[in-house]
Formats: C-alpha cells, structure tokens, sequence
C-alpha cells in the first residue's frame, strides 16, 4: 500500500524539489495567498487528511493558521518532488471546523 511520507515531503520543499500546478497558483493569487504563507503551511501545519491511494501519487492536506485563520495547502509526493495542487481559506459552508470537513 502506497504511503505518504511527511517528512520527506517537507525535505523536499526546503530542497526546492517542488512544483506549484498551475491551479494552484492561480488559486493563489485568487485567495491573496503568498509564498511565505504557502511555505509556513507545509513546514509547520498539521496534517488534516492524508490519502495513501490517491493517483497518481499519496496526497496530504496541511493546515496551518495564517493571520489568525486557518490555510489548507494540498499536495502530493512522488517519493522526490513535492507536487503543490492547491490552497484554499476555512469556510464554515465546508467545515465544521478547522480540522473537520462537513459531510457532503
């Protein structure tokens, strides 16, 4: 069974073995999410969500406050590189709270 290796993640990205997908950038501007924020997030945030299966690589969700409220970055990791798919804002419309999803 495929894993997720936290840690390693985190290596990679202090390595700069990363990608930012595209839609993630774009949501970054969107959502007036900056670099720095992006960074703090996947070096210091809690681990909301990990999917060992998921294809075409393990993803995470990390979550970390940012100016008082909670950021989720999702990513994913080949084992290498550290692949950035997208971040979004806490809305209460899809959590209940910080660490829990509503259920669909």
């Amino acid at each position: 069974m495929p894993s997720l290796d936290i840690e390693a993640l985190r290596r990679a990205f202090l390595e700069n073995r990363y990608f930012i997908k595209l839609h993630a950038k774009e949501r970054m501007g969107a959502r007036k999410v900056s670099d720095r924020d992006l960074r703090h997030v996947i070096l210091a945030g809690e681990v909301i969500e990990v999917t060992p299966n998921a294809y075409p690589f393990p993803k995470a969700l990390l979550m970390a406050e940012v100016d008082g409220e909670p950021l989720y970055v999702a990513c994913a990791f080949d084992g290498q590189f550290a692949h950035i798919i997208t971040v979004h804002w806490y809305d209460p419309q899809k959590w209940v709270d910080p660490r829990t999803r509503r259920a669909p």
